[in-house]
């Protein structure tokens, strides 16, 4: 047997085999827990319970407390008499055949068919890992065609240690970064392919990635400005109008399913399935500076790497000048969209994860920054030290967020410093957080007690509502009766409250 002597290629079976020891060989959690509960919901819902419109609650409560999802069933909206699945459907999508496999070796097994038991689990998880090996391959193959082996080797190797992408697919595997980043690789590597010759199949093949990137997670359909704006860009896209056509065709067709469900659930076509005050697009103001700078959870402060991948952007003109307008358009436009979340440090995680899923495109910088670095001396030493250095940084912090020293959401910059380089948490680290707002109770040492604003209930009450006085002053009580079950809404501006970050 012979082997390849392509060191890209030994970085890739190398990382991916101890990526997938690491993920296989541990005994497993609930993988369809917190949000991948909600992902998944929709495959037991149509396999097991043929109730894909979620009429019957009764079966997804008792799943979600047998498996010890969530303190809460967040993963289902209810507004309006519908009840919707908050996320859309195209991780489901993916996992679909390996969920179906998993289905077959429950019943071989006797294991129970219920959508949950571990064969589901195992072969979700494992069609997780193959799909990401084909990832690496799709991003491995993009590189080599404008940069050489050894330096593709360093890009792959930097990008999966030097990178949040480490924290995804080792402990949040079922979550839908890692199957993003598959999808985002591919993209690449159909949009290199489909500039070079314009074949209809490598057509279809975008089409398919991209729609399943819009369904898997819809702020992600700006991946189709990878290919409308490669090469010559919208010129190309002219020439070649009829395949262009069909992208638009099969991209609707993937997500007719979504918009088929959305309309039998609530008579929408679009349906907004967050719609609280709580999670939404902040377009108009985006949280950009907190997402790439804060000690909470900036971007390039706990990846680094990627600060360097984004300098790299400006050289892509002269080592890869066809990619350059799509990857600084993409990324402006990615960043935007991203740091406009409402909640821009995305609960739980190490670092931003939201990012992961396009770091194949943030890879093709990062190649000309090395190639860059490498054409004069004393910049390889400098660049491959930095390099290093950051590498080494990434693995030492997700080091300390898996042993809780670096808090998954609620880092500040005293909490950051007093753990910075160090292997524990020093005494009284916990006051330095954020307030945990899901439990934590005023502390009577660090909180003060304020009075109420006298305007805070003067909420206007219709003529329906029973309007009791209450004795001791001029706030009022609403009697609540079966026919009129809500007070009036209560608002007042924020900072009418307090001038600090949050009030009990």
């Amino acid at each position: 047997m012979s082997f390849p002597r392509s060191p890209s290629w030994w970085v890739v079976a190398v990382m991916w085999a101890a990526f997938s020891f690491i993920v296989l060989a541990r005994p497993y959690w609930n993988a369809f827990a917190w949000d991948s509960f909600g992902y998944h919901l929709y495959l037991p819902a149509f396999f097991q319970h043929d109730d894909p419109l979620l009429r019957d609650r009764s079966w997804v409560e008792a799943a979600h407390k047998e498996h010890d999802v969530a303190p809460l069933l967040y993963q289902i909206t209810e507004r309006d008499g519908h009840r919707v699945v908050r996320y859309t459907m195209g991780l489901a999508i993916a996992w679909t055949p390996w969920y179906v496999l998993g289905h077959g070796i429950a019943k071989l097994t006797g294991q129970p068919t219920d959508g949950y038991s571990k064969p589901y689990q195992w072969c979700v998880v494992s069609g997780v890992l193959v799909y990401l090996l084909i990832g690496l391959s799709w991003l491995r193959r993009s590189l080599l065609t404008v940069f050489s082996d050894p330096v593709t080797a360093i890009t792959i190797g930097a990008l999966l240690l030097g990178t949040n992408l480490i924290e995804q697919a080792l402990t949040n595997i079922t979550g839908p970064h890692v199957v993003l980043f598959v999808l985002y690789a591919g993209i690449v590597h159909f949009t290199v392919r489909w500039h070079s010759a314009f074949r209809t199949r490598d057509s279809a093949a975008l089409a398919v990635l991209m729609g399943l990137a819009a369904l898997t997670r819809p702020t992600d359909l700006c991946c189709v400005l990878i290919p409308f704006c490669w090469g010559e860009g919208p010129r190309a896209m002219v020439r070649h109008w009829k395949q262009l056509l069909l992208v638009v065709v099969v991209m609707l067709i993937i997500g007719l399913p979504q918009f088929l469900y959305w309309h039998l659930v609530t008579g929408e076509w679009f349906y907004d399935s967050y719609g609280n005050a709580g999670e939404g697009l902040d377009l108009l103001k985006p949280h950009t500076a907190d997402f790439l700078f804060s000690f909470r959870k900036g971007w390039w402060l706990y990846t680094p790497l990627m600060l360097m991948a984004t300098v790299g952007i400006g050289l892509l003109r002269k080592r890869w000048s066809a990619s350059f307008p799509a990857v600084a358009v993409f990324f402006i436009v990615n960043l935007w969209l991203i740091s406009s979340w409402t909640c821009w440090w995305y609960a739980d995680s190490f670092g931003s994860r939201a990012m992961t899923g396009s770091y194949p495109m943030m890879c093709l910088p990062l190649a000309a920054l090395i190639v860059w670095a490498h054409e004069a001396s004393a910049r390889k030493y400098a660049i491959n030290a930095v390099l290093s250095g950051f590498v080494a940084f990434n693995l030492f912090q997700y080091h300390q967020f898996t042993k809780g020293i670096i808090h998954p959401q609620r880092m500040t910059r005293a909490a950051y410093f007093a753990v910075f380089g160090r292997n524990a948490k020093p005494p009284g680290w916990e006051q330095l957080l954020l307030v945990d707002r899901n439990s934590q109770r005023p502390d009577p040492l660090t909180h003060q007690r304020l009075e109420a604003p006298n305007d805070l209930f003067t909420a206007t009450v219709n003529e329906r509502d029973t309007v009791v006085r209450w004795v001791k002053g001029s706030l009022r009580a609403m009697r609540l009766e079966k026919e009129h079950a809500f007070t009036p809404a209560i608002r007042i501006p924020y900072e009418k409250l307090t001038a600090a970050d949050h009030v009990w």
